[in-house]
């Protein structure tokens, strides 16, 4: 038995602002469209006897129409060698409402495409594979488990088993899924997975891992792309299993979108120019070698006054002219509270200052700053004369 073992290939996810010229579509999810074409690519060579797909396939239960007309014709070649695929529900792709369908469904409706909406076995080549997806009370998981996996078991004949789920796992490393999407539930423990499987399947975390059991290999592949930059030094896999006289396992790496945080910084005290001379610097120093990359530029602790007058368009055009895939600008500012021993009690700033940020902050009142601040300035002034005289 041969399986090509992939997760969390989030198809759909739209990402960053960039949109493709050719299609009008984001740009960013082309990326996980084409890392699932690839993957079936390989799927065929290795000629595999199941192209196994363990949750989260789409990143949500409406996935644009192309991508599941896409997703279909790649699924009919993988069909074509010879090969099964089974997908088993993501928690991503799994409605919370009875009356929304989920969208793979109609992927079952390929030859030789198996999809588990619900606990079930799949017979392949006297393999049992023991699916259990994600409830639509996903966070329940760790109670619901067992219940779910005693149904899946019910029709399950052979002897020669293997558990695909997408769940998870207490001991497990967490890595973007814990971003894209809030988990309150309990977490499953490894020790509720019997040892009658030959091999675990599982989906949901993001980074490829095995997880420690006595007997049975367990191992998540991980996303096939990156999502967030706490990945950006993470390679991507799908996993080639084969069984036979044992269990052997072997990533194969993916290209995945790379990622590099160009800048992380904390910029107390700089003034806004200082700042914008930092990050052009650092684009400077990666001249001609973050094209088509994914480029962040972390800013911390920037004064909230300087922070406007970052040059940002200049920022903007340098990444542009290195032709970066897209990017991420973080900026994070702080306010410095002047002092005031005229006032004390229940503010957050001083009023005078609430009034400044509050207009300056509206583009509605552009044009009219100077008038709206003076006569501002006149009521706070009048208010403070009335609570000295009453005091």
């Amino acid at each position: 038995m041969r399986i090509l073992q992939t997760a969390d290939n989030h198809i759909g996810e739209t990402a960053y602002s960039r949109i493709d010229p050719e299609t009008s579509l984001n740009a960013r999810s082309l990326d996980f469209l084409d890392s699932f074409k690839h993957l079936a690519d390989i799927a065929i060579k290795e000629k595999v006897d199941v192209f196994l797909i363990v949750g989260d396939f789409f990143t949500k239960v409406n996935p644009h129409p192309k991508y599941i007309l896409d997703v279909m014709r790649k699924l009919k070649e993988v069909s074509r060698i010879g090969s099964t695929t089974i997908i088993v529900s993501g928690n991503h792709e799994t409605p919370r409402m009875a009356t929304t369908l989920n969208p793979l469904t109609l992927l079952g409706e390929v030859e030789g495409v198996h999809v588990a909406l619900e606990p079930t076995t799949i017979e392949v080549n006297d393999y049992d594979f023991v699916c259990i997806p994600a409830p639509p009370n996903f966070d329940e998981i760790r109670t619901l488990f067992q219940p779910l996996l005693s149904i899946a078991l019910q029709n399950s004949k052979s002897k020669r088993r293997i558990l695909a789920t997408h769940i998870p796992v207490g001991q497990a490393m967490t890595s973007s899924e814990v971003m894209i999407e809030s988990f309150v539930g309990e977490n499953v423990d490894v020790s509720q997975i019997p040892q009658k499987f030959e091999y675990v399947a599982l989906g949901h975390m993001h980074k490829f891992q095995q997880i420690k059991h006595d007997k049975t290999p367990m191992y998540y592949s991980g996303s096939s792309e990156r999502h967030e930059f706490n990945e950006e030094h993470d390679d991507k896999y799908a996993l080639l299993v084969e069984l036979q006289d044992g269990v052997n396992v072997s990533p194969i790496k993916l290209n995945a979108r790379r990622m590099i945080t160009l800048v992380d910084a904390d910029c107390s005290g700089l003034s806004a120019s200082k700042i914008a001379r930092l990050v052009l610097g650092e684009i400077e120093k990666h001249r001609g070698t973050i094209a088509d990359t994914l480029v962040r530029v972390k800013l911390e602790n920037i004064d909230v006054d300087e922070s406007r007058l970052i040059s940002w368009d200049a920022i903007k055009a340098r990444l542009n002219e290195e032709k970066v895939f897209d990017y991420k600008l973080q900026p994070r500012t702080t306010v410095s509270l002047p002092e005031s021993s005229g006032l004390a009690g229940g503010y957050i700033l001083p009023p005078s200052k609430e009034l400044e940020l509050y207009v300056k902050g509206k583009r509605l009142y552009r044009g009219k700053t100077r008038l709206l601040l003076r006569l501002g300035y006149e009521i706070v002034n009048q208010a403070k004369e009335m609570v000295r005289v009453e005091a």
